[in-house]
């Protein structure tokens, strides 16, 4: 990590993958790898996506998201936490048909856990077949490995 700096960032990356599809990853401050924090691509697409007007989707938020958010930081007072403000980019992203994860545990750069905030509705042949991936993250942390 001598030259790369990624850990003080919240990087907005977008990947594609064969079960998922599209894919938006806020890193809250994690280690990428620098192949994927020297690649222009990842702004260049956000770029793109917010000059498109279009909304493609519906969304749905994971239903588990304020026991998930409570995990990733014990002294989250959810009373006083702005969830509207914190959401606002991952809806943005799912309305585009990303399906948005955020980072789990944001004050440790090394961790590779991550969590899905927010997701499109997609057709109905579509969303059958992700319905139990969808699930799967609803009970589970997924680990994204920035590091290979």
């Amino acid at each position: 990590m001598d030259d790369n700096f990624s850990f003080v960032y919240d990087l907005d990356l977008f990947l594609t993958d064969p079960l998922w599809g599209k894919i938006h990853l806020a890193t809250a401050g994690g280690y990428v790898q620098d192949k994927i924090f020297n690649d222009p691509q990842h702004l260049e697409t956000k770029i793109n996506l917010q000059k498109s007007i279009s909304t493609d989707y519906e969304y749905k938020l994971n239903p588990n998201l304020d026991k998930i958010l409570r995990l990733g930081d014990q002294k989250l007072d959810l009373k006083n936490f702005n969830k509207e403000m914190y959401l606002r980019d991952f809806i943005f992203y799912a309305k585009k048909g990303y399906f948005s994860f955020d980072k789990t545990y944001i004050n440790n750069a090394l961790d590779f856990h991550y969590h899905l905030v927010a997701y499109p509705v997609l057709s109905d042949n579509q969303e059958q077949e992700k319905e139990e991936l969808i699930h799967k993250s609803f009970a589970e942390l997924v680990e994204m490995n920035m590091l290979k």
